[in-house]
């Protein structure tokens, strides 16, 4: 789906009254936050300024009367709009509940700015959208509520190809550009989530050990857990999803074929299933991670031996490559690349635990960097950290390694059991797999606050989420 955003000119809208600055309303903060930072004077508000949170209200959209189909669309984007830049913490948003209680106005110039200012709004975002043939048109708008010129636009722009039978993709769209365009930030609402559930499992036999259980099957979803679907059912063990660099492809391992290998498939289309490093029921291949060229997959074999190796080949199968031949029977899995590509970290026994270690992509320079016993499933972060699990059970818990620092921080509260964890494309958020609501579930915490869990899957169990690294299409 392609949205075609058109900028509107700013322009002061003639609402003009002397606002004063209002307190923190209570409901703004929560009981993990810490105190909000000093309100901005009338004379320095900005919705781009750095160092403070914007107020933002977010009413019901205009619609054209009479056209049923279209008002309900409108509602879902408000909401989904509302949510989105409510994840990212760049702007306090006004409860939705709270904003009901405002009348609503037909145009910009009728915003009444007054109540607004009295729910501690700084801004207001005034949406309107209108019909063309199967689509619609969103017309967003940013009006200053205090500040030095009250009613005044700083943001304007229209959106065309919004549909009616999915206006969520609509939502996303803006919540990410309205992000960068006001704040500078890569959003992540376009992005989607890959992970594990046995919701809809049947009974299998050929499980490892012959294990009597149900099947896993990898599913997709929003970032958000909305849209949830299965990408895999061939009713045995799928685990371990991961997305390649363009979000169009995934490699996970399966038991399929009878014995542990690697598949690539394409949820969206575009070619059929493969297996690129050939697995058989002598080499057994496990835990794919893609190379941020999108041409290599990094996976963890035992290749016929009694030890497991960190190996890569290429996407269509050739180069296959040991890149840690020279171990003894030592167990190196879970590799993680680094966003330039150039190294490659991983889980290893050989100082007797499970510890995370480095390498360059081609094997060489082996070392460890996080020396807490008990540490597995390192994930690469583009802000410069490494999140991984941290724990030697029963309990484990999310920590983060600064690789600038060379600290390491535990992030989860130690509440259930959490790991697995995924780090979302602009690093400020973390999916990972959490026992803290009973069975294994998906969940989300902010960095590095490690505040704001939040719940993204309900039905069955989950586990292995995946973050795509750019907007899935």
């Amino acid at each position: 789906m392609t949205f075609r955003p058109t900028l509107i000119a700013g322009a002061v809208l003639g609402v003009l009254f002397a606002a004063t600055p209002l307190p923190v309303p209570l409901s703004a903060v929560g009981p993990q936050d810490p105190p909000p930072p000093q309100r901005p004077t009338q004379l320095d508000l900005s919705m781009g300024g750095r160092g403070y949170q914007p107020r933002l209200g977010l009413p019901d959209f205009v619609v054209p009367s009479g056209d049923a189909d279209l008002t309900a669309a409108a509602r879902v984007v408000a909401e989904v709009l509302w949510a989105d830049l409510d994840f990212e913490k760049e702007f306090y948003m006004i409860p939705r509940a709270d904003s009901a209680r405002i009348p609503p106005a037909a145009t910009p110039l009728a915003l009444p700015l007054q109540s607004w200012v009295q729910l501690g709004a700084d801004f207001v975002l005034f949406g309107s959208v209108r019909r063309i043939g199967d689509r619609f048109e969103v017309d967003l708008r940013s009006i200053a509520a205090r500040g030095r010129n009250p009613g005044s636009q700083e943001f304007g722009r229209q959106y065309q190809g919004c549909t009616i039978d999915n206006p969520r993709a609509c939502a996303h769209y803006i919540a990410d550009d309205f992000h960068k365009e006001t704040r500078g930030l890569d959003g992540v609402a376009q992005t989607r989530l890959a992970f594990v559930s046995n919701r809809d499992g049947a009974r299998l036999t050929g499980r490892p050990l012959n294990e009597p259980g149900n099947s896993k099957e990898i599913y997709i979803s929003d970032y958000d857990g909305a849209n949830q679907r299965r990408v895999t059912a061939n009713q045995n063990l799928n685990i371990a999803p991961n997305w390649s660099p363009d979000a169009r492809s995934l490699v996970y391992t399966s038991w399929e074929s009878g014995f542990q290998d690697i598949y690539l498939i394409h949820p969206f289309g575009g070619g059929p299933r493969s297996r690129p490093a050939a697995g058989s029921d002598r080499m057994r291949n496990m835990l794919g991670a893609w190379s941020p060229d999108a041409q290599r997959i990094a996976f963890a074999s035992n290749q016929g031996s009694e030890r497991t190796d960190i190996w890569v080949v290429n996407r269509d199968g050739t180069g296959l490559r040991n890149l840690t031949p020279n171990t003894p029977n030592w167990m190196d899995n879970r590799p993680t690349w680094s966003p330039d590509g150039t190294k490659i970290a991983f889980t290893s026994d050989r100082s007797g635990t499970n510890q995370i270690y480095m390498m360059a992509a081609d094997g060489t320079g082996v070392q460890r960097i996080i020396s807490q016993q008990h540490s597995d499933a390192p994930t690469w972060s583009p802000l410069h950290y490494i999140a991984f699990t941290l724990g030697s059970g029963p309990g484990h818990d999310i920590a983060v390694f600064d690789l600038l620092k060379g600290e390491v921080r535990v992030l989860t509260d130690g509440a259930g059991s959490n790991g697995s964890p995924s780090v979302a494309p602009n690093g400020r958020h973390i999916a990972f797999t959490t026992t803290r609501w009973g069975r294994e579930q998906i969940a989300i915490i902010d960095y590095p606050t490690g505040r704001n869990y939040r719940r993204i899957t309900q039905a069955g169990t989950n586990t292995y989420p995946s973050w795509s690294p750019v907007p899935a299409r």
